[in-house]
């Protein structure tokens, strides 16, 4: 009887397991690394936006997914590891983040900060498809000029992110909380500590797009003020630590970002600048997208943008190479399932 039992139980195990799969089934592997479907539908549905028409299908999506997996890839081969709680489990999704662990990210904070001191952040993020053509750059570049133009005539800077930002904080009109050093994308970083208390930045150009970020209090790591917003005010999804088990994937995917971003940024972006005849040459065999009837003359008018496309080249070289490096497997009658 007991024995009758037991292969019950082993059976209805199974048949659980097999419907959990049937449910969410293994859509990709990267580098051996499952995904499920309903990680992809998530990210899909997350960053692609625009009107139905306008939107790229969940195939042609597919390839941009899976540029993002082979980075993270990459960056983990590199030994980047997704933040730890304070006991150094990963971070999950859970509907409390315990006062030891929020104790434990304000003490990791002070010693990233050492001696410089925290910023209390807010920021506008237009974002720019990795994919995008210089046109597409600068059409988001006018967008942002046009961002600043109205807070410079008095706009309310929270009232914009919330209108316009891209970014995760723009339900919270873009405050981002208290951050230090290596807590952002270098571009942003370097931007936002060369600004004083109150100030704010002109658009500025990273990986993720087009920023414009306001400083609105400095103040040292072990200020009240600092670990206050660390122990009692801060949401857990500003700790690296989700709200709720529904809040899983966005989770994962704002974690496995910033490896991503900060991989991309060392590989590329903060590789030593071309030689300006390498630039020159780059000019003259894409002299359409800048314009008609252009000459060599033209090129310090359009250098900084020529510099984008030619780091935009270099990375997507680099990613072509990972593709060749790590093997990647599309179940493409899930795939169908999606579209």
């Amino acid at each position: 009887m007991k024995r009758c039992v037991l292969v019950m139980v082993c059976c209805v195990a199974v048949l659980m397991l097999c419907a959990q799969e049937a449910a969410d089934p293994v859509l990709l592997t990267v580098n051996g690394i499952p995904v499920n479907r309903s990680e992809f539908v998530n990210s899909y549905h997350h960053n692609i936006k625009g009107d139905v028409e306008d939107r790229i299908s969940p195939s042609d999506y597919l390839d941009r997914f899976i540029d993002y997996k082979l980075k993270l890839a990459a960056a983990q081969a590199a030994g980047y590891q997704l933040p730890t709680s304070s006991d150094g489990r990963t971070v999950t999704a859970s509907s409390t983040v315990n006062a030891a662990d929020r104790e434990a990210v304000y003490q990791r904070a002070c010693l990233s900060a050492g001696s410089q001191d925290m910023l209390c952040l807010a920021q506008i993020l237009l974002s720019v498809d990795s994919r995008a053509t210089a046109a597409g750059v600068e059409k988001v570049r006018q967008r942002i000029d046009s961002v600043y133009q109205a807070l410079s005539q008095g706009a309310d800077f929270s009232e914009m992110a919330c209108r316009l930002s891209d970014d995760a904080t723009a339900a919270s009109g873009g405050m981002m909380g208290w951050v230090g050093p290596t807590q952002l994308l270098e571009t942003v970083e370097r931007e936002a500590y060369a600004l004083r208390s109150g100030e704010t930045s002109r658009p500025f150009l990273s990986v993720a797009g087009w920023h414009i970020v306001k400083v609105l209090d400095r103040r040292p790591a072990t200020s009240d003020e600092v670990r206050q917003w660390f122990l009692s005010e801060a949401a857990p999804q500003q700790l690296a630590v989700s709200m709720s088990a529904g809040d899983a994937l966005l989770l994962k995917e704002y974690q496995e970002g910033l490896l991503v971003s900060r991989m991309t940024q060392e590989t590329v972006y903060e590789q030593p600048l071309p030689e300006e005849k390498k630039l020159k040459r780059y000019f003259k065999k894409n002299k359409k997208r800048y314009g008609r009837k252009l000459k060599k003359r033209d090129f310090p008018r359009f250098r900084d943008l020529v510099l984008a496309d030619y780091r935009l080249q270099q990375e997507q070289e680099w990613v072509v190479s990972l593709r060749r490096q790590y093997k990647v497997r599309v179940d493409k009658n899930i795939l169908k399932t999606i579209e």
